[in-house]
Formats: C-alpha cells, sequence, structure tokens
C-alpha cells in the first residue's frame, strides 16, 4: 500500500485520500460517474475480463481481501469525473448491468431484488425524477462507448457492430459466466472485499492533465493517440475544449475509431510526417503533435487560432481516410477514386506522408485532379515494379517523408518544369535499395523470383490488373476480391506435385523446370475452380467445366492458346508477362534533366567532410551514382578489394583498419558484407572516418587521386 500512496506527493495538500472498495464508491445516492472526453475507450478483452473472474471466486472461497487499484475523480457537483480507475469502473458496472438483467429475468437465482441493484448502482434516481434524461444512467461514458452502455442497460437493439465491441463482448462475458452461477448476491457483496484508494481532488485542483500522465496506472499503457486526445480534451478553456470536442474531435474519433481498433495515433503519425517532411517514430508522435500545438497555439480560448489548427488536421484526415480505407465522403477525390483504391489494396503505408502531401497540394489548388491520378500511377508502378523484383519497401520511410520537399527543390530552379516530370525525375534516378527497376530487371526477375511466396494481396493485385487494366481501366475485378463477391484462387498451371503425365510433358529435365518455374510469375494465373483442378493433367484443366478453355479471364488467354505446358512454354509465358507489365506498369520518362551542380573531391585533399552529400563515386574509371557516404564507402572498399586480394592481409597487420574491416560483423555497429567476400565493413561511423580508412587504402595500393573520387553536392 505504501507504493501506492508514496506518489501521491505530486498532487497538493487539499486532496482527499480514502481508502475504501469498490462496491461503496460505486452505491453512491443520486449521483452519476463520468468518464471525461480525453479519456480513451473502454479496451478490457476477454482475458482482462477472465483474470478479474478469477480474482472474484478467489475472494469468495478463501474470504479475502484483493486490493483492485487506485480511482482518482474530480468532484464536480454531483458529478464524479473519473481521471483514473476508468477501465475497472467501468468493468464493475458492466458485471453489475448482467447481474441485474439476470436478477430480472431470473428472480430465483438472486436475493436482492433486480430493482434494487438497479436502483443502488445502476440508476440515478434522482436525475430521472427531475426529467435529466443524459444523466438517468449512474454511468456516463466517452462518445464511442455511451451509446452502447445505454443500449446495454435498457436492454435496445444491438447492431452487430455494436456486438463486435469490447464493452458487448464485457458484457456479454459476465452475463454468460453469472448465468450458471445461483445465489448472484455473493458476487455483489463480494466487491466490498475489493479494496481500492479514492483520490477525491476538487475542481480547482492540480491540473487534471498532470494528474492523470503522472499516474502509474495498472491498466493498459496509454497510446501516443490516447496521450493526444487527452491533451486536446484538456484546454484551460471550457467553452474552447466543448468547441475543439464537438467541431474536431467528435469527427476525428467517427473517422479513426472502430468498435476495437482506433487508427488515431497512426494518422498523427501520418500527418506530422507529411507536414514537416521527415520522419517521425511511433514513440515521438504525441511529444511531436503537442510541442506543435503548443508552437501554434499561444491562447488556447481563441478559437480562431483553434480553427486553423484543426482545420489543417481535419483536411489531413480526409486525405488520410482515402488513402487507408478508400472514403470520398465529400467526392473531392472521385477523379482518381479507382487509382486510390488500388494504392490501398496494396497495404504499402511507407508512401502515405508523400501521397497526402500530393493530395493537400490538389486541395490548395497546387495540382490538378489530372495530376494526382498520374502520381497515383507512378507511384503504383514504382511499388508494383519493386514486389515483382521482390525488393523490400522497409527502409524507404525516409525518402517518401522528403520526396515532395526534394520535388520542391528542384521546381525552385527550375519553375516550367512540371511536378510530374521532377516526380519521375527524382523517383527514376535512385540507386541502390531505393531503385526504380528497369524493364531489364523485371524482365530477369519474372523467371526467377518465387512471386506465389510473396504476400496473398501482392499476388491477387498482379494478376487481376491484366485483366483490369488492360480491358476496362477499372479495377473491377480487384474490387470484387476485395468485397468477396468473387471467389478466385491463385492456380499453378504446372502443379505442386507432378503426377506422371506432367512429368511426362515437362521431360526429362522435369525436377529442374518445376524447382525453377513453379511459383514463378509465368506458371501463375486465376481460377475460381482452384479445388477442381488439383494436380490434373494440363489437357484436363484445359478441357474440363470451368477449364480454361472456358475462362472469361484475359489472364487466360495464354494459357487456353497453348498446346503444352513446358520448359519452352514457361518461356515464351515469361515474355507474355513482360509484355503486360510494360503495358499495365510502363517505365516513367522524362526530359528533365536537374542542373549540374555537384563538384569533384578527391580523397588527400584536406577537407572536413562532416554534412556534405556525396551523389557519385568514380572507382579506377568506373562511376557509379550513391545517395550516401555509406554507399560510397562500401563501394569503394568491395572494389578496392576485388581488385587487390591481398589487401586483407595487409588489413589483417593494420591496427587501425583491422578495427572497421573485419571478417566478422560481431563487434560493428552498422556492418555492411563486403560482396561475397564474407568481410564486413563498419559503416556506422562519421564521414571524416570513413575518409580515414579510404585515404590508408589508397596508400597500401600506391593510387593516384584522379583513381578515386567522388562528386558533392553543392
Amino acid at each position: 500500500m505504501w507504493l501506492i500512496c508514496s506518489c501521491l506527493n505530486c498532487y497538493n495538500e487539499d486532496m482527499k485520500v480514502t481508502h475504501n472498495n469498490i462496491k461503496d464508491f460505486l452505491y453512491t445516492p443520486n449521483k452519476y460517474f463520468v468518464i471525461p472526453d480525453f479519456q480513451r475507450p473502454y479496451s478490457w478483452d476477454k482475458t482482462n475480463i477472465d483474470s478479474l473472474l478469477l480474482d472474484i471466486e478467489s475472494a469468495l472461497d478463501k474470504n479475502k481481501v484483493h486490493f483492485f487499484g487506485s480511482v482518482v475523480y474530480v468532484v464536480e457537483n454531483n458529478d464524479s469525473v473519473i481521471i483514473d480507475g476508468q477501465q475497472r469502473s467501468t468493468t464493475i458496472l458492466l458485471m453489475l448491468t448482467a447481474l441485474y438483467h439476470i436478477a430480472k429475468d431470473y428472480p430465483e437465482k438472486c436475493s436482492i431484488p433486480a430493482e434494487q441493484i438497479m436502483k443502488q448502482y445502476l440508476y440515478n434516481e434522482f436525475a430521472a425524477r427531475v426529467g435529466d434524461e443524459e444523466n438517468r444512467i449512474k454511468l456516463r461514458t466517452v462518445t464511442t462507448d455511451n451509446e452502447i452502455f445505454e443500449r446495454i442497460f435498457e436492454k435496445g437493439d444491438l447492431t452487430e457492430k455494436h456486438k463486435e465491441s469490447k464493452l458487448y463482448r464485457a458484457y456479454h462475458q459476465f452475463h454468460e459466466y453469472f448465468l450458471t452461477k445461483s445465489q448472484l448476491e455473493r458476487y455483489i457483496d463480494v466487491l466490498s472485499r475489493f479494496e481500492i484508494v479514492t483520490i477525491a481532488l476538487d475542481a480547482g485542483d492540480d491540473n487534471p492533465q498532470e494528474v492523470f500522465e503522472s499516474i502509474n496506472s495498472t491498466g493498459k499503457a496509454l497510446t501516443d493517440g490516447d496521450k493526444i486526445r487527452n491533451f486536446s480534451l484538456m484546454l484551460n478553456d471550457k467553452k474552447a475544449r466543448q468547441h475543439v470536442l464537438d467541431t474536431y474531435w467528435k469527427v476525428i474519433e467517427q473517422s479513426l475509431t472502430d468498435i476495437n481498433k482506433d487508427h488515431i495515433t497512426d494518422f498523427f503519425r501520418m500527418y506530422l510526417i507529411s507536414k514537416y517532411q521527415r520522419d517521425v517514430k511511433l514513440e515521438h508522435v504525441y511529444p511531436e503533435f503537442r510541442r506543435q500545438f503548443e508552437s501554434d497555439i499561444h491562447d488556447q480560448s481563441n478559437i480562431e487560432l483553434l480553427d486553423s489548427f484543426y482545420g489543417e488536421v481535419i483536411r489531413y484526415l480526409e486525405h488520410y481516410q482515402f488513402l487507408k480505407f478508400n472514403v470520398d465522403k465529400s467526392g473531392a477525390y472521385s477523379t482518381f477514386k479507382d487509382a486510390g483504391f488500388r494504392l490501398n489494396f496494396l497495404k504499402i503505408e511507407t508512401v502515405y506522408p508523400f501521397m497526402m502531401r500530393v493530395l493537400e497540394r490538389y486541395s490548395a489548388n497546387q495540382l490538378t485532379a489530372d495530376d494526382v491520378k498520374r502520381v497515383f500511377e507512378i507511384v503504383e508502378t514504382y511499388l508494383v515494379r519493386r514486389i515483382l523484383c521482390n525488393i523490400a519497401t522497409s527502409g524507404l520511410n525516409k525518402f517518401f517523408s522528403i520526396l515532395d520537399k526534394d520535388i520542391q527543390s528542384h521546381l525552385s530552379e527550375a519553375s516550367s518544369v512540371s511536378y510530374i516530370d521532377i516526380l519521375t525525375h527524382v523517383l527514376t534516378e535512385r540507386i541502390g535499395m531505393a531503385r526504380f527497376p528497369t524493364d531489364l530487371d523485371v524482365k530477369n526477375a519474372i523467371g526467377s523470383n518465387p512471386f506465389y511466396a510473396q504476400r496473398s494481396w501482392y499476388n491477387n493485385f498482379v494478376l487481376s490488373s491484366v485483366d483490369d487494366k488492360l480491358q476496362a481501366n477499372e479495377s473491377a475485378l480487384l474490387r470484387s476480391i476485395s468485397s468477396g463477391d468473387v471467389k478466385v484462387s491463385i492456380e499453378h498451371v504446372m502443379p505442386q506435385t507432378l503426377s506422371k503425365s506432367w512429368k511426362d510433358m515437362l521431360g526429362s529435365e522435369y525436377d529442374t523446370v518445376h524447382d525453377q518455374y513453379l511459383h514463378t510469375l509465368p506458371n501463375l494465373t486465376l481460377t475460381g475452380y482452384n479445388s477442381e483442378y488439383s494436380n490434373k493433367s494440363f489437357e484436363v484443366k484445359k478441357t474440363i467445366e470451368h477449364g480454361f478453355n472456358s475462362s472469361p479471364l484475359l489472364i487466360n488467354s495464354f494459357i487456353r492458346d497453348s498446346e503444352v505446358w513446358n520448359e519452352d512454354t514457361l518461356s515464351q509465358r515469361a515474355d507474355w508477362w513482360l509484355e503486360q507489365i510494360k503495358r499495365i506498369w510502363p517505365m516513367p520518362v522524362t526530359d528533365y534533366e536537374a542542373p549540374n551542380t555537384d563538384r569533384e573531391y578527391f580523397f588527400r585533399e584536406d577537407e572536413d567532410l562532416k554534412g556534405t552529400i556525396v551523389t557519385s563515386v568514380s572507382i579506377l574509371g568506373e562511376t557509379s551514382k550513391v545517395t550516401s557516404w555509406a554507399d560510397a564507402f562500401e563501394s569503394i572498399v568491395e572494389k578496392l578489394l576485388g581488385e587487390n586480394p591481398e589487401l586483407f592481409d595487409t588489413i589483417g597487420e593494420d591496427a587501425f583498419l583491422a578495427r572497421y574491416i573485419r571478417p566478422d560483423g560481431d563487434n560493428l555497429i552498422n556492418p555492411r558484407e563486403i560482396g561475397k567476400t564474407l568481410y564486413f565493413i563498419e559503416t556506422g561511423t562519421d564521414t571524416n572516418y570513413k575518409k580515414k580508412i579510404i585515404m590508408k587504402l589508397l596508400e597500401y595500393l600506391d593510387l593516384e587521386d584522379e583513381d578515386i573520387k567522388v562528386t558533392i553536392a553543392r
């Protein structure tokens, strides 16, 4: 108990701290409990309820006291505004509601009349007498939960969505549990053994927000979205607080809070990244939001300032809803709604901050609807080609967070060039892990990349696009797959298990052909009758009812026209696929060339390289583009060691080099393997250390200045 009480030093001396129990606390005539708007919705799940029921049974069996935590509340007239302990209080009231309903339906199960349970714990009789409908039920919870709680109490109509809520699930779990019990009054009486510490604050006490944030609650940790909500709805001006709740936060909650899931943290992270055009880590979302709010809002009672601040938030919220959920309530995005649906289907949210920025420019009339549609198409092409080549999208957060800023920097120097041209230039000029795969890259990947091993929605996206993009230019098939209206499966034309007829068709090298092509794009298609195909022969797959010969899908036309399915056919279908990909996702082109403002740098020059940006590296006459000093460093070391393997012995004898170039990466901070040498280099050093390592290697090889050089952006 001392641990609980010791944390109370953060409160003032006038507060009332009482040792109590949850039964007596809730039995408060003519009062009602309010969960303030800054609190998060109810969050207890089945595991939490199971644990509580075990504690209740244990307290009954062993006649022992159970410490149930603390409840902190602000006293406002007859209200008890619960600052901490809302999850526990709401849970017990749900339990009492279930017991009330059972006692009403099965009075023989409980010696306490149902009416008494209701009046003592669930109903504010005084409010009912004076016609205060809003407060007749003893608990008024947060916006998203209040309607559900009232319907549960009144046994009103509950939609399927209501029944999916954690509130209803908790109530239903209690109802099912106690329905099998007798002497239900025991479960009410035992609540007097659930001890709590109640901390009552007067309305004029410490800022409730500071109290709220300082409590070491035993419940679930607050998300940054919870903290943003709390902060936003605890303004020091009541009128402003109500205005923000009614005008903005109800919209935010209705848009982002599903019954069992909220996307508030995710949205605000995307919003902050898009606004500031820099990556924001998940754990920094609340501090960044608070910093922005306090920077913009100097007077919390100024409605005009609040409208300006939250007006921007709501605009970005609409962009986010379109990208995340393909929701367009106002019709503002109708011209490119299908493009938005397709990007949404891919579920690659790395691009959302950039796309939110694009949609914000569209809202400000800086981009046309056709411009935005073209941006969607280029970004889709970039992502799909990377999927086809099995290049991970991880690591692109920073790139997409600053992409619009990069485009604007080019526009400032070439105002007559279009946004689309510069976007194309920036994307297609990327190299390394952020590269835009070329037609040659795609061709090489088609016949070797096990595409079937990709995420199932990637498979459906690429395969359905043959029909959707080459026939109607609207994603009818993909939409049908997404909604479940059409049931399709991914079919291996050459089956995963080869029968004798398949081995005969594939020839003597059937194992090799099977291993190479089985899961690749040339051997995949779509069908609604996957189970009927099984590993039947190619001829049967074509001619059975609903076989390939009768398939209405364009993707199956090549299969329908093929007499056999062997290595030659698979090779031909790889070519067929390349043509489809080039038509559906063509490589974007532009005539725009960025002005060359780079300068050459030789490593023996005495210059501090900290903060410089390297754009290309030239090694023994071969030049390649790079995007970071780590890439340049890796390229130089890999080339020099590849051309001069005797350097490995030299490195082992050089104490300085041996610290940064090692036969294992275990003791390096940011190791990168040097080609296939099984040696690793340390890329976590600053730029000047990289320069020292390169200069050491130059000295050992006795190279000229011109042999190794880089270009640095001015």
